[in-house]
């Protein structure tokens, strides 16, 4: 498609410019059961891209910055990205770049055009602000951080940094759950985490809200625990990973043992093991098929 006259190069240009800028709106289109007109919209104005229209296929009313009137969409997947006039100028600027740039460096640059490339930290920027808008909200659970792990992966255009953050979130009464996140940086691995933990949570049955009914044993990889309840206002005996597990869900009174290898991961899941294995009077007669004071 590139020739080799500069008045067919800078028409290429322009053309893959305004496919790209409009190519939104054939995808729209298409989502809404119909399919892109190529006698009226933005086929018919490729020639001339600055009087193109945002959504070719809706008509030339929407213009500029995205209406809240236009027909909403069958996908929300398709939603518009709003237009903006750092975007035009951005076009405006790669549409005269190419035009001066030799034959190699035109189709790089058309190729960068046709992807989107130079537009990304645009787009990036406006959906930050977008969500700056909504307004802050609390998190439901109460959350403990138990571990944060950097990794760095070496390239030869510097490290990539990396971070798992291993959670637990509660709410003190017997709910619980646990999850690790991944992220550029510890607050976004932190809220990864969260998001997973409070999709799995567990109920853990406690012996007068205060302590769990009976010993139990439970082994993860080379970590074994042992769980022992104990008397009221004895207090956790037991070390911090059990400890933070143990205030999420609300047991106040116990006392771990923790064997073998302390690795913060395999601890966590150990205790659950043993926390979930736990059975209240209730589950054992339901088990056996007698009342609970035949127990």
């Amino acid at each position: 498609a590139l020739g080799d006259a500069d008045d067919t190069m800078d028409k290429v240009a322009r053309v893959g410019a305004a496919l790209l800028r409009r190519g939104l709106g054939s995808v729209a289109e298409t989502a809404r059961g119909g399919a892109p007109s190529t006698t009226g919209g933005w086929y018919a104005n490729l020639a001339n891209p600055t009087q193109c229209t945002r959504l070719g296929a809706f008509g030339p009313a929407t213009r500029g910055y995205v209406s809240s009137t236009l027909p909403r969409f069958a996908d929300d997947r398709f939603s518009p990205v709003f237009e903006t006039p750092e975007m035009d100028k951005e076009y405006e600027r790669l549409a005269v770049e190419i035009g001066k740039a030799p034959k190699k460096r035109q189709r790089f640059l058309l190729t960068e055009a046709l992807k989107g490339t130079r537009l990304k930290p645009l787009i990036a920027a406006e959906r930050e602000l977008l969500k700056e808008d909504d307004e802050f909200k609390p998190r439901d659970l109460q959350t403990r951080v138990i571990d944060v792990n950097r990794t760095c992966k070496v390239t030869k255009g510097g490290g990539l940094m990396n971070f798992t953050a291993l959670i637990i979130v509660g709410n003190g009464d017997g709910v619980v759950g646990f999850a690790t996140g991944k992220g550029k940086d510890v607050s976004l691995a932190v809220e990864k985490a969260y998001l997973r933990a409070s999709r799995s949570l567990v109920y853990i049955e406690r012996f007068e809200k205060s302590t769990i009914f009976h010993a139990q044993e439970a082994k993860h990889c080379k970590t074994k625990i042992r769980l022992m309840p104990a008397k009221a206002g004895e207090g956790l005996r037991c070390n911090q990973i059990v400890e933070s597990i143990c205030e999420m869900a609300g047991i106040t009174d116990l006392s771990a043992k923790v064997i073998g290898s302390h690795h913060p991961h395999n601890t966590v899941r150990a205790c659950f093991e043993a926390l979930e294995r736990v059975q209240s009077p209730a589950d054992v007669a339901a088990a056996r098929g007698v009342t609970v004071y035949r127990i």
